[in-house]
């Protein structure tokens, strides 16, 4: 049995009195009456963050440490790179499914499972013998990574009134990128003093305390679970966008060609799959992806804008990467190109909170249609470069596209929960991280198709990297628009009370 409670009171078990009535019971056990506290709210978003912030510490550094790896085991340098690229494949993949699964089964219980998992996944990777074992530690992470951040965004809209949540998604953009640029700039050193492994053995101690503190204060919340299980649409979401990512880093610029039969299959494989995805997904009353919310503006403008800001984010991200350590442009070595970089993310962990207040304060569309503004000059600044240019000259493009994503990301995460109904907020939450998962693996393999194709057979000179910035911002004037349909207000009232607020006893 289960009773509504005011947003700060403390949860309670419901027990049958003698008179048939229930009787509320406090919980004992509590973190000096966290929850009793007109704080708690907070203490959801730093506990949500924490867990994003131990997960985020390894997500880029180990492309620094690909070399180590190899000399460890001996293998191949395409072996390897499944190290690095296997997490953000099998993450993209699962989000969908792992969203509706959160709505129906309990968002902290999820949470709670699929950031346990992670933890004991990563730790298993440094004791990994051989990169097989290594690869298949960092897919189990990956997948388990997947249950956490639909839950984490709905954990953060369900505390949150839908006036505060685009301040509260600001520090989600935050994290998101200080962790791994902490994660590059520590981890260097302990790749070089301690090894590879202790990359995994530091982050397991993070995770832990993360993991205690969501027990401790996380509150179960879930939307509704009367409908049947859409069974046919997780399939078919695995498997397309599955097939989908494949095309995309083993596409043209990786290790298959464009007539060749595994990229054929696979492209047709995942227009298949996609095409009858949403075909179920109309039909079905609890759909993993809810496709009817893309018929309201806000929500729609919000994905894309989403997409579009993450597809030149990351696409520039990468061919910036390239064309510093171009040996006829800028030859930098490794490390001093993870420094040259490291400004963008930087600049995006310190737009972030105040993104959150600048979109609550001037509207979401106002915020939004700045960011990509932002991020459309900053890929201008970069297509100007040649090899005489100064990293002083590199500087404001990488500032300018973190500053960007800093004011887009907070307002289409709360215009995205704020659209969708109570019951759907984690299934609404993946749905905004699957765009903005295709969205960078999209950037990045199709900027870097661009860089090839006009280089031609030669090494990609000054001309073909300001083809691929250029590209990059066609793609973010598209942004434009879609930012354009957030609409003037910020914090519109979602379309009904959240059911899962103040649901009582933990799972």
């Amino acid at each position: 049995m289960k009773t509504e409670e005011p947003r700060d009171a403390p949860p309670v078990l419901i027990e049958e009195g003698e008179l048939g009535r229930p009787v509320a019971v406090e919980r004992r056990w509590q973190l000096g009456g966290i929850r009793e506290r007109s704080s708690y709210r907070w203490w959801v978003l730093f506990t949500v963050l924490s867990g994003l912030f131990a997960t985020g510490l390894t997500i880029t550094v180990l492309t620094t440490a690909v070399p180590f790896i190899r000399a460890d085991f001996g293998s191949s340098l395409g072996a390897v790179a499944w190290v690095v690229s296997a997490p953000f494949l099998f993450r993209s993949i699962f989000v969908p499914a792992f969203g509706r699964a959160s709505d129906r089964l309990g968002r902290r219980r999820v949470w709670l499972a699929g950031f346990g998992a992670s933890t004991v996944f990563s730790l298993l990777c440094g004791f990994a013998p051989n990169v097989g074992l290594l690869i298949a530690f960092r897919a189990l992470a990956a997948v388990a990574g997947a249950a956490v951040v639909p839950s984490s965004l709905a954990l953060i809209a369900d505390a949150f009134d839908p006036e505060e949540r685009v301040k509260a998604f600001g520090w989600w953009s935050a994290t998101i990128a200080v962790s791994p640029l902490l994660g590059v700039i520590v981890g260097g050193f302990v790749v070089e003093g301690l090894g590879w492994r202790w990359l995994f053995f530091a982050q397991f101690p993070f995770g832990i305390v993360a993991w205690l503190l969501g027990v401790v204060v996380l509150h179960e919340s879930r939307g509704d679970a009367s409908g049947p299980v859409d069974v046919k649409g997780s399939v078919l979401s695995i498997v397309g966008l599955g097939a989908l990512m494949l095309v995309f880093n083993r596409g043209p610029v990786g290790s298959w060609s464009w007539s060749s039969p595994a990229l054929l299959v696979s492209a047709a494989g995942a227009l298949g799959a996609l095409t009858a995805f949403v075909v179920v997904e109309l039909r079905s009353p609890a759909p993993v992806l809810p496709i009817g919310y893309f018929r309201r503006r806000r929500f729609a403008g919000a994905v894309s804008a989403n997409f579009c800001a993450n597809f030149a984010y990351m696409g520039g991200f990468f061919i910036t990467s390239l064309m510093l350590a171009e040996p006829g442009l800028f030859g930098y070595r490794a490390d001093q190109v993870a420094l040259a970089v490291s400004p963008r993310a930087a600049s995006l962990g310190l737009m972030g909170p105040i993104g959150g207040y600048v979109a609550a304060a001037y509207g979401s569309r106002r915020a939004a249609v700045s960011g990509m503004g932002l991020i459309v000059v900053s890929m201008l600044a970069l297509a100007r470069l040649d090899g005489g240019s100064a990293y002083l000259e590199v500087l404001p493009g990488l500032v300018l596209s973190g500053f960007g994503l800093g004011l887009v990301g907070p307002p289409t995460a709360a215009a995205v929960t704020n659209e969708a109904d109570s019951g759907d907020l984690a299934a609404a939450s993946g749905a905004l991280n699957m765009g903005a998962s295709i969205g960078s693996s999209l950037g990045i393999a199709s900027m870097q198709a661009v860089l090839l194709a006009a280089a031609g057979n030669g090494e990609p000179g000054a001309g073909a990297y300001s083809a691929a910035f250029l590209f990059g911002a066609v793609m973010s004037a598209f942004g434009l628009f879609a930012a354009w349909g957030l609409g003037p207000k910020d914090g519109a009232e979602p379309r009904r009370r959240s059911r899962g607020r103040g649901i009582v006893g933990q799972e």
